[in-house]
């Protein structure tokens, strides 16, 4: 078996002392010409440092992602981006799955403090009292991401803006009786900031009510919400889903009803999932640039390590997609 490179190793073949190495590789501050040498090495040798082994350094260069699950579209979409960007710049990304308990989202920002962790990022479905006080107590820079955390760093998608798009756009196009399939205002987000957009870009054209019918992120709750909705006598002419993947469940009702889309009943969504464009017809829907979302959060938590300044907030870009799915009633 080929013998696993040490420090030691290193030190000698590129001929500078085992404790540079270790400062090297610890983030520590080396010559520019001996940090060559040691890289020279390293990559030729292809070694990896023992992570753990890091832990006790005073820089680990370790960078905690809690998440609250993977049952989203987009949560892998954004940890891929975070992830490649983490490792370019030589950190190591370390993963806490909490299924979405905001109590072990608490437990795992305190578990990822006490392990030396450089930073954290966390990917939170709401920001409570209790993460307050837990940032306010951790000593090291935690950045959260999807929803604005006002007494410290944010990285968001401009939702209420999407949704203003969105009710714009629709309104501009005729819509007059409209539902949303929404979730929950435990969600800011998603929850409150963009069906407020929808709304008010509604309204904007003269459209004062929308319905809203609330149902959970998954597509089995928004068929369920789906069904009560067009079960009615009274259909609406558009139904407007806080995600692809309600707009989904629509799709599935509307197709068991034998109701057309967009010439009976239109229908958008949130996300441009890669499955949006292949539903039929294709789905009109707002797209966030995931991978833009990743690198810019990964970049800001970067900054925070080294103490560069940053801002207290960034907001995401996104764009409108218009495909087939809602028709022109005007």
């Amino acid at each position: 078996m080929e013998k696993k490179l040490t420090i030691y190793d290193i030190a000698e073949l590129s001929g500078v002392a085992k404790s540079t190495v270790s400062r090297y590789l610890n983030g520590g501050s080396v010559r520019e010409e001996t940090g060559r040498k040691i890289k020279k090495v390293i990559d030729a040798y292809h070694y990896e440092p023992n992570v753990f082994a890091r832990l006790s350094a005073k820089s680990s260069r370790i960078i905690g992602l809690i998440v609250p699950g993977f049952d989203s579209v987009t949560t892998p979409g954004l940890v891929e981006a975070i992830v490649a960007y983490l490792k370019k710049h030589d950190y190591t990304p370390l993963i806490m799955h909490t299924g979405n308990d905001l109590d072990e989202e608490i437990r795992s920002i305190e578990r990822l403090k006490n392990i030396n962790a450089d930073g954290i990022m966390v990917l939170a479905s709401s920001v409570t009292e209790k993460h307050e006080a837990t940032v306010e107590k951790a000593d090291i820079p935690i950045l959260f991401l999807g929803q604005r955390y006002r007494k410290g760093n944010s990285v968001i998608n401009d939702d209420y803006h999407a949704g203003l798009e969105i009710g714009r756009y629709l309104g501009k196009k005729g819509a007059s009786r409209v539902a949303g399939i929404w979730v929950s205002e435990q969600d800011p987000a998603v929850g409150k900031e963009r069906k407020h957009g929808v709304i008010d870009g509604l309204k904007e054209f003269g459209v004062q009510n929308m319905e809203v019918i609330e149902a959970g992120f998954f597509y089995q709750d928004a068929v369920k919400a789906a069904r009560e909705l067009f079960d009615r006598r009274i259909w609406p002419d558009t139904v407007v889903c806080a995600t692809d993947r309600i707009a989904g469940g629509v799709y599935k009702v509307l197709y068991q009803k034998g109701i057309r889309i967009p010439d009976e009943v239109s229908v958008t969504g949130f996300g441009d999932y890669e499955t949006s464009e292949l539903l039929r017809p294709p789905l009109t829907t707002v797209r966030l640039d995931l991978e833009n979302w990743g690198e810019i959060s990964a970049e800001m938590m970067l900054q925070m390590v080294q103490k560069k300044p940053v801002s207290k907030l960034l907001v995401n870009s996104y764009a409108l997609i218009e495909r087939e799915s809602v028709a022109d009633r005007t």
